[in-house]
């Protein structure tokens, strides 16, 4: 019966568009998936059991050549018997949890075979013909016993582009038990390419893989081979085994034409640019995570995953046929086309108490919402960020034994990459809060403990300058706890960015500011006075600037005001938790929906939701639903689309992401949990 459904699945969505450019079709006698280009054939998707890891073999260039070599499935006559494993176009790794996935072939002696990995082929996720044809698989990275260490889920994008044949790889890997990636030289996506294109020797080689398989590489006795690699950089033939580039290019004469293989790193991969495991023999691989031998010990690059954490790579092989090779200006159009794509990076802070780094960098699919590990950076307890408009600056806080610190970052517009520029102290105690002035270019700081907002203004690089103002409220209010004394909880710059909103939990009052050209603010605010033991945390305003809500931590309500030169008058309280309790309440977060049609707040004591608020054209709130998330959300917030929710459990240790629905204010889970320590904070580089 499943053969019978599998058979109806490939008969039905396979061939759903008899004129697509790109169309696959099921072998009915093997596992092979054919693929043509334009009614040519393009290449194969192999996955039988009898190899260790699915592969597109064989691949032809357009013009029919085949530039992959034939051994071990379909040996040529004359051509290098080394490296059984090395087939096709294929992706796994060398060392992971110290099971070697890339030298594993039937050449491995049976009582070594427990030292090695096989990535198993489960099951197509979507299959779909057209000008970009796209096939989704789903397999898994299985020991010896059948153990998975790692799930696997891979899109196949193949198009044609200005007469090239084009494969985009996008694979997320996600961690099934905990998982180490350790540095190590074989992987991570590699080709073996035919005769012709390897580079010319004369040198017999041997070469050893990680549990002791000899591999010997013959000299080339004939004039066949004439292939030779150039790189982003310039760096050409042999030389750019071990060099990171953006790209590197594969090139020699097949038959009557130049065939050109180009392979691409794109900027959200883990260690941008790459280094290239290119050798002359024929393997052309790419390799992010090999730094120490490429390197000579200079540097090491370990990827731990946590179970359900994932990463994601995505590279681009480029084939062309023709008089001559592909030009500068092709590559480059192929590199702006494949870096195009719908994706942003997110920027999730965390409490450092348990050893983690402190930002973790994630990738983020628009489309889907889905979520991969890139990278992360040492930052003690980044427990609040505040990206600048323009998206080359980041300053984030450091929340560490009641003291402070704000740390100043240049943001990589094409990687993400954070560059640490400086670090200045707070003097106010316990900072919980930042935000950036882009007009007068000042940083403002909430510091709890103290009582009272830091004012930084910065270099024309964006590195801070020694603080330039520190103020200090006074008072209390009724809760003998919590309310001795005063405890500045947020600073939030108005939407014209002539006031600054400071909200005090411990005085129960909303300070307004005025901003001076300067960046520094009054002396004398205009105050709010809030109902006593409300205990207001975070403020937000409408982009008119109209309106103002604040969500009162310990009373577990949201008070609305409308927004006046002589301070804010309230229009309407609202309970978000509706848990009876006399203690507090907890609510911690406050966000609107990018159009402001959304009011968010979230509970995370006496209860852990994000409630959601309709918001009325009279600027009041209309509670419409609750929703259960992980335990403690400190934090969530808007993607800048609008279309996702993000909720960092500081309990819960874990990171949620909701589709959220702009019409109807729905959210709903759209990937399993992601696991981290303490995640507190978000940000966005979009």
């Amino acid at each position: 019966m499943k053969k019978l459904l599998y058979f109806l699945f490939f008969s039905v969505v396979f061939h759903s568009n008899l004129f697509s450019q790109v169309e696959f079709t099921k072998d009915k006698q093997q596992q092979v998936v054919h693929v043509s280009v334009a009614g040519k054939p393009f290449t194969d998707f192999f996955f039988p059991d009898t190899i260790a890891k699915p592969v597109l073999y064989p691949i032809k260039a357009p013009n029919g050549t085949n530039i992959t070599r034939g051994f071990p499935v379909r040996p040529l006559s004359g051509e290098p018997t080394d490296h059984p494993h090395h087939l096709g176009l294929w992706m796994n790794y060398e060392n992971v949890n110290g099971l070697d996935f890339w030298n594993n072939s039937y050449a491995i002696p049976s009582d070594k075979k427990h030292l090695y990995g096989t990535i198993k082929f489960e099951k197509f996720m979507e299959v779909k013909n057209g000008p970009i044809g796209r096939m989704v698989y789903k397999a898994n990275w299985v020991d010896h016993a059948g153990k998975k260490h790692l799930d696997e889920q891979t899109a196949f994008e193949i198009k044609e582009l200005n007469g090239t044949w084009v494969v985009d790889r996008i694979t997320t890997l996600t961690a099934a038990i905990p998982v180490l990636f350790k540095d190590a030289k074989d992987g991570f996506i590699g080709l073996r390419v035919a005769r012709e294109l390897q580079l010319p020797t004369m040198e017999k080689k041997k070469y050893v893989d990680a549990f002791g398989i000899e591999t010997i590489v013959e000299a080339i006795a004939d004039k066949a081979a004439n292939g030779n690699y150039i790189n982003s950089n310039g760096v050409r033939g042999e030389d750019v085994w071990s060099k990171k580039a953006s790209w590197c290019m594969l090139y020699g004469k097949m038959n009557n034409d130049s065939i050109s293989i180009l392979m691409m790193d794109h900027s959200k991969n883990i260690g941008y640019p790459t280094n290239w495991h290119a050798r002359g023999y024929g393997l052309f691989a790419a390799n992010p995570l090999g730094d120490k031998i490429f390197t000579n010990g200079k540097a090491e690059r370990n990827l731990s995953l946590q179970p359900n954490q994932s990463v994601t790579f995505r590279y681009r092989t480029v084939i062309a046929s023709g008089k001559t090779t592909l030009s500068k200006n092709m590559i480059e159009t192929l590199q702006k086309d494949f870096e195009s794509s719908h994706s942003q990076l997110l920027y999730v802070g965390s409490y450092t108490s348990k050893g983690n780094n402190g930002i973790n960098v994630y990738s983020l699919d628009e489309k889907t919402g889905q979520l991969s590990f890139v990278r992360d950076y040492k930052n003690p307890s980044a427990s609040y960020m505040a990206m600048s408009p323009d998206k080359k600056l980041m300053y984030v806080l450091t929340e560490e034994d009641k003291k402070g610190a704000v740390s100043a970052y240049t943001v990589n517009s094409s990687t993400g990459e954070l560059t640490l520029l400086n670090t200045e102290k707070t003097i106010g105690d316990g900072p919980c809060y930042i935000s950036y002035n882009a007009v007068t270019k000042t940083v403002y700081t909430a510091n709890y403990s103290s009582g009272s907002v830091s004012v930084f203004k910065t270099e024309k690089n964006g590195a801070l300058l020694p603080i330039s103002q520190h103020l200090v409220y006074r008072g209390s209010s009724i809760n003998k706890v919590r309310q001795t004394s005063s405890h500045a909880h947020s600073a939030v710059v108005s939407p014209d960015k002539k006031t600054l909103f400071v909200v005090d939990l411990g005085t129960d009052a909303i300070y307004q500011h005025a901003i001076g050209a300067d960046g520094l603010i009054s002396n004398k605010p205009v105050v709010t006075n809030v109902e006593n033991g409300n205990g207001p945390r975070h403020l937000v305003l409408s982009s008119s600037g109209v309106f103002a809500y604040t969500v009162n931590e310990m009373a577990g309500s949201v008070d609305a005001f409308q927004v006046t030169k002589t301070g804010l008058k309230k229009i309407q309280t609202t309970v978000i938790d509706t848990v009876q309790t006399k203690d507090d309440h907890g609510s911690g977060a406050i966000h609107l929906s990018p159009g402001g049609k959304w009011l968010l707040a979230s509970n995370r004591v006496t209860s852990n939701q994000v409630v959601i608020n309709k918001i009325l054209p009279d600027g009041r709130i209309q509670k419409t639903a609750h929703v259960e998330v992980t335990k403690k959300p400190r934090f969530f917030c808007f993607d800048p689309t609008g279309k996702f929710v993000f909720v960092c459990g500081q309990d819960g240790n874990q990171l949620q992401v909701f589709a959220f629905d702009s019409n109807t204010g729905k959210m709903k889970s759209v990937q399993k949990d992601i696991d981290m320590i303490q995640p507190v904070a978000i940000d966005f580089l979009h």
